[in-house]
């Protein structure tokens, strides 16, 4: 029999010429996202010592003023890469979109997706450097480091106040605070950029009684748990008591608790 060569699909030859082109942007943003943060890193490492070294003389005030304005520079910077990269991520979403709506005969948005969030660009985070910005600032600031307290058993008057940030406003907020704050890091030694894990475990009966007085906000209403930061298992861990008062009255609400060693919690929780 004759092997006859059939042409190839006009609509499958358009698919692949249309996914290579997709690819290949989607590669060129890799690249630029990659070279840029690159260069805001080499910036902040030589902009490092140049902060220590003007933290250090006195009476120098143009230079300190001199490196802040370096560092806005390189802040500003880093919120116009997270804009473009945000930007670029949206865009292949709609690309996609509208590509499924032309052809729902061959739909490929939602597998495409899963390709696209593992892409360094989309995946990894660059947090490091806020955090490395953020200790420029505050050695310009000329910021005491705190005393750790080491006692076990702990106890202190809390104030907070919460706000909802939209999620593509989050590093503006970072930003602008961390001019004023330094980012806290509760280890420094486990350094996972400006955002550190926190697990906590809370206590309650079957009917939830904690948790609804908390959520209602009734007087003297607690929340009891227990905390320990970071990843893996941990040595000590923290148990806390939070007490909620109204904040017009005297004595607002309040914290306590203590540390211990995380090989007694079984037995703590059991009695």
């Amino acid at each position: 029999s004759l092997s006859i060569v059939r042409a190839a699909k006009t609509a499958d030859a358009a698919e692949e010429r249309f996914f290579q082109k997709l690819e290949l942007e989607v590669e060129k943003v890799g690249k630029f996202t990659q070279r840029v943060v690159a260069e805001l890193r080499q910036r902040l490492s030589n902009l490092q010592p140049k902060a220590d070294k003007a933290a250090a003389a006195e009476g120098r005030t143009e230079d300190k003023e001199r490196l802040m304005e370096d560092a806005k520079l390189i802040g500003e910077d880093y919120l116009q890469l997270e804009k473009y990269a945000n930007l670029n991520y949206m865009g292949v979403h709609k690309i996609l979109k509208k590509h499924d709506k032309l052809l729902p005969h061959s739909p490929c948005r939602q597998f495409y997706i899963a390709h696209l969030h593992q892409q360094p660009w989309v995946q990894g985070t660059y947090s490091d450097v806020l955090v490395h910005l953020s200790n420029v600032y505050s050695q310009l600031r000329g910021d005491q480091t705190g005393q750790k307290n080491e006692d076990a058993a702990q106890g202190f008057v809390r104030s907070t106040t919460k706000y909802w940030v939209r999620a593509e406003d989050v590093s503006h907020v970072k930003y602008h605070v961390l001019q004023h704050l330094p980012v806290f890091q509760f280890d420094k030694s486990d350094f996972a950029g400006d955002a550190q894990l926190i697990n906590s475990v809370y206590f309650d009966n079957e009917n939830l009684e904690l948790y609804h007085g908390r959520l209602d906000k009734k007087p003297n209403a607690i929340a009891l748990r227990i905390r320990w930061y970071g990843p893996g298992e941990p040595q000590k861990v923290f148990v806390e008591r939070k007490t909620h008062r109204e904040s017009w009255k005297v004595g607002a609400g309040f914290s306590v608790g203590f540390r211990f060693s995380s090989n007694c919690v079984t037995g703590i929780t059991r009695a």
